[in-house]
């Protein structure tokens, strides 16, 4: 009878470590959507800032040159996405970052990535396309349209650092707690503030 009531204990001890450790198991496991294909479009997030970077740069060196940038949104994908910004995967969808790859984050932390993230998006969009619309226009002000550059490029840059610094974040001990203390004190630049006080030159070293 004792037998059995020491296997009894035994057994009940080894279920409930075993529960404990399952928690504790999926509380560190990487964050990761459910319901993820393997077709999932994943995409370089650094390869395509610096691809519109070029492109700009280029164009802007020859302005008779009819083949304008294509405006591009680099974050706003409808469906499920996977970007990677500096060694880090964002999984994207309906405009909104829902998981980053190894963070374990609360909604309320991703919404201010999202925000974040998403305001820079619209942001550089938005100028590519007044650029274009000014193109197009027989009185085109070429000083607008330097304008309208100067704060895409600056745009990009800031988006460029945004994710850098989340990446940073997330390379240091507790890296999910990091991220969550630490997200809501990064502030949004001030893009037209910020562009009054830089010079061309400056901005052109983005792409190089």
């Amino acid at each position: 009878m004792k037998f059995i009531k020491s296997t009894a204990l035994i057994f009940s001890l080894i279920t409930s470590f075993s529960c404990l450790t399952i928690g504790a198991l999926a509380q560190n496991n990487p964050t990761e959507p459910a319901n993820i294909s393997e077709n999932i479009e994943k995409l370089d997030g650094n390869a395509i800032i610096k691809r519109l970077a070029d492109q700009h740069n280029s164009y802007n060196k020859n302005f008779s040159d009819n083949n304008f940038p294509k405006e591009e949104y680099i974050i706003n994908r409808k469906n499920l996405t996977l970007i990677s910004f500096n060694g880090l995967d964002y999984y994207v969808k309906n405009n909104k970052v829902i998981a980053i790859q190894g963070l374990n984050l609360s909604d309320k932390v991703l919404n201010q990535i999202t925000d974040k993230l998403v305001v820079l998006d619209s942001i550089q969009f938005n100028l590519c396309a007044c650029s274009n619309a000014e193109r197009f226009n027989p009185n085109a002000d070429l000083q607008k349209i330097r304008h309208n550059e100067r704060k895409f490029m600056l745009t990009l840059k800031m988006l460029s650092s945004t994710v850098r610094d989340i990446a940073t974040l997330a390379k240091k001990e507790n890296p999910s707690l990091t991220v969550e203390t630490s997200i809501a004190k990064m502030r949004l630049p001030n893009i037209d503030h910020t562009a009054d006080k830089t010079n061309t030159q400056s901005l052109v070293l983005l792409s190089k």
